[in-house]
């Protein structure tokens, strides 16, 4: 994605933030569920982090996703310019995150953990913005093992 766009959605969200509240890390990515049928405590947890957005994320619609200090935001993209919007899609608290796996190819695929369990949010990053996932992983501090 280009860095205008990272630095509209910074710039977009940065009213929806609380006190000491920054921007680490923004990109634009489809977001998809990921299967938690071994777990049903983890699919309600989920659901209640989510905000309900699970119904979107089915669609596998593309949200620009904004990792502050405190939580994790998805954004709605504009539905004519694609540009994000201050409407957050779904919310979660970044304590309760981490980065469970990550798959390289055409797409960057990163799979965050909710709650520690391994399973949760897919988001796929386009060969456009590949620099999104690289982001995101650097403010999460991963590194390939």
């Amino acid at each position: 994605m280009r860095q205008k766009l990272h630095d509209m959605t910074a710039t977009v969200a940065t009213p929806l933030f609380g006190p000491g509240e920054r921007a680490e890390a923004t990109g634009r990515a489809r977001v998809g569920k990921v299967s938690v049928a071994r777990n049903a405590a983890l699919a309600a947890a989920s659901l209640l982090l989510s905000g309900g957005t699970v119904g979107v994320y089915q669609q596998k619609k593309a949200f620009y996703v904004l990792l502050t200090n405190q939580r994790l935001l998805l954004l709605e993209a504009h539905w004519l310019t694609g540009r994000p919007t201050a409407k957050i899609v779904g919310e979660m608290p970044r304590h309760a995150l981490s980065i469970a796996e990550v798959k390289r190819g055409i797409t960057a695929t990163v799979t965050l953990a909710i709650g520690g369990e391994g399973h949760g949010l897919r988001l796929s990053y386009p060969a456009l913005d590949k620099e999104g996932a690289d982001n995101l992983l650097r403010a999460f501090q991963y590194t390939a093992a």
